[in-house]
């Protein structure tokens, strides 16, 4: 089938291309910057503005898409606190634009809405896996708009007849990820160290939080099954399943260093989080698509440590 992807050219993306041409499927990408992966691969890339619906439908008209798995947000959260209307504009404007243009040229055709776990807030300070009929309770900016996002495309849904999945995606990591995510802060300091760019101690703060982790090659598994198989609408948790503190993700990180690192508690860093214990259920996905994590944590740890000594 022909699957436009929107935020193609971001840390997902790139292994959400190369999966679907794997399985054979055409690929396209829509939004603002390309990358050396989709250059490589010589995907057609169309430069354009979500938050502009007269650029969107003429690309979409032009494109004619099976499917859509729609990428494209503004997902760093000190960015949606400092700009809360461009977030706005972005994820809950834009997210409408794509599919009703996509609803234009083709009703037929699945739209697959990339959201986060981060909908759930407050609600994970019951420190049970949460599920998917679990009532959210966002907490900043980006998280409202996500959940806004994902409950107006849903319902629009509806009305337009179309099947329309949002995912709910736990935290994910791997080879690519842009610094401010844990595991990518934690891997980049350790490769610092290790070439002599760092002194060899690591400032930290709480480490005591729980958090769900899965390997980015298995989210996007899951976001390619969502569209090749014949599953209801709605909402899916994309996540392992398995919570891991802080301390644990650092101690196995740590444990693949090639020098001594001393770890100091930092104060500045000291913000203790108001949910210690967050953690997804993906039953819902594996049922109806047969999904499971296949990458080990411990192996997905260490492709992400190479990645940062090979000076990324």
């Amino acid at each position: 089938m022909k699957v436009l992807v929107t935020g193609a050219g971001g840390f997902v993306g790139s292994y959400l291309v190369r999966l679907l041409l794997e399985h054979g499927h055409e690929v396209v990408s829509m939004g603002i910057g390309s990358s050396e992966t989709l250059k490589r691969l010589r995907v057609p890339v169309y430069e354009e503005d979500i938050s502009d619906y007269s650029g969107v439908r003429r690309y979409m008209g032009e494109v004619c898409p099976d499917a859509v798995i729609h990428l494209a947000a503004i997902s760093n959260v000190p960015i949606a606190w400092e700009n809360p209307a461009l977030t706005v504009s972005v994820n809950i404007r834009g997210t409408v634009h794509v599919l009703q243009a996509l609803y234009e040229v083709n009703p037929k055709a699945k739209f697959l809405n990339i959201g986060s776990s981060d909908q759930y807030g407050l609600a994970a300070k019951s420190g049970k896996p949460l599920t998917e009929d679990v009532p959210c309770q966002p907490q900043n900016p980006y998280a409202i708009s996500k959940l806004c996002a994902e409950q107006m495309v849903l319902q629009l849904g509806k009305k337009y007849g179309m099947t329309v999945i949002s995912t709910r995606s736990f935290n994910h990591f791997g080879p690519g990820q842009a610094k401010g995510f844990v595991t990518a802060d934690f891997a980049s300091q350790i490769a610092a160290i290790e070439r002599g760019e760092q002194e060899p101690v690591m400032r930290v703060g709480d480490l005591s939080a729980f958090r769900d982790f899965t390997f980015v090659e298995d989210v996007v598994e899951a976001y390619v099954a969502l569209i090749e198989k014949d599953v209801a609408g709605g909402v899916y948790n994309a996540c392992s399943g398995k919570a891991r503190s802080m301390q644990e993700v650092l101690d196995t990180l740590l444990s693949l260093a090639r020098t001594e690192i001393a770890v100091q508690p930092d104060e500045k860093r000291m913000r203790p989080s108001e949910v210690p214990y967050f953690i997804g259920n993906a039953e819902k996905l594996r049922k109806n698509v047969g999904w499971k994590v296949k990458c080990d944590f411990q192996s997905s740890i260490e492709k992400t440590l190479e990645y940062w000594r090979n000076g990324k």
